[in-house]
């Protein structure tokens, strides 16, 4: 006899004021990943009139770039909070062996001499934590991300809820739309970086559709990259070439 497979029950939703009912007694300041972004500056929208936070940034490849600092420094002002700023795991894994065709060859043995520890997001959050004064323990950090950006994040809220009480981590604008971030990004008079413009999102990579406009109108933003990854411009030569062959 085949058994009838049973659907799994929706997970529980909880609303904003639900979710800090169930932080606050041990978590009366909270953690906020800053990205830079749209979604990010919502949760700053969300939270900054009901509980205490701190923030924190990652970057994905060389530190102090200036178009990135200069936001940050902004951002700050507008917050009133220091932003706390670690590299990102993706920083190290551009240094590591997958990914060294950046890389001139005699940097490699380098690279490999020095035996970089691998670290998680869950770590650099850790970091945060301690500098901010934080206990890791109890602490809950909030997440930027939105059911309706995608049908796989809305799946993810339906399979798992928007509170992850094993890692201690919430989403408190998962249920907000376009309109209403907008909305609440024009209320509070953010301004979004130059990213935006440039590429239409945060900087997510070092790919031709970041690395042009970055050469283009932050060049020494662009040699400090070239210091860090001597080849990557072979990432925009490659995309040239393949226009330039109609691929």
């Amino acid at each position: 006899m085949v058994k009838k497979k049973t659907e799994k029950a929706p997970a529980r939703l909880y609303s904003l004021d639900e979710m800090l009912a169930e932080i606050r007694p041990k978590s009366p300041k909270v953690l906020i990943s800053f990205s830079r972004g749209k979604d990010a500056w919502a949760v700053w929208c969300a939270l900054k009139d009901k509980i205490d936070f701190e923030l924190f940034h990652y970057y994905g490849g060389p530190p102090d770039l200036e178009f990135i600092n200069n936001y940050l420094e902004y951002a700050e002002k507008k917050t009133g909070k220091k932003i706390w700023n670690y590299p990102a795991p993706t920083a190290l894994a551009r240094l590591s062996e997958k990914q060294r065709d950046a890389q001139p060859t005699w940097r490699i043995a380098v690279l490999t001499a020095l035996d970089l520890q691998n670290f998680t997001f869950d770590d650099v959050q850790q970091w945060a934590m301690q500098d901010a004064g934080l206990p890791v323990d109890t602490t809950w950090t909030a997440l930027g991300v939105r059911a309706k950006d995608s049908s796989r994040r809305a799946l993810f809220f339906k399979s798992h809820g928007n509170m992850t009480f094993s890692k201690r981590k919430f989403y408190p604008v998962w249920d907000w739309d376009k309109d209403k971030l907008i909305d609440e990004l024009k209320r509070h008079d953010v301004k979004l970086p130059v990213d935006y413009r440039l590429f239409g999102r945060t900087l997510d990579g070092f790919y031709h559709a970041f690395l042009e406009p970055i050469r283009k109108n932050f060049p020494r933003d662009y040699q400090k990259i070239l210091d860090w990854y001597p080849l990557i411009d072979m990432e925009i030569y490659r995309y040239e070439k393949r226009k330039a062959l109609g691929y």
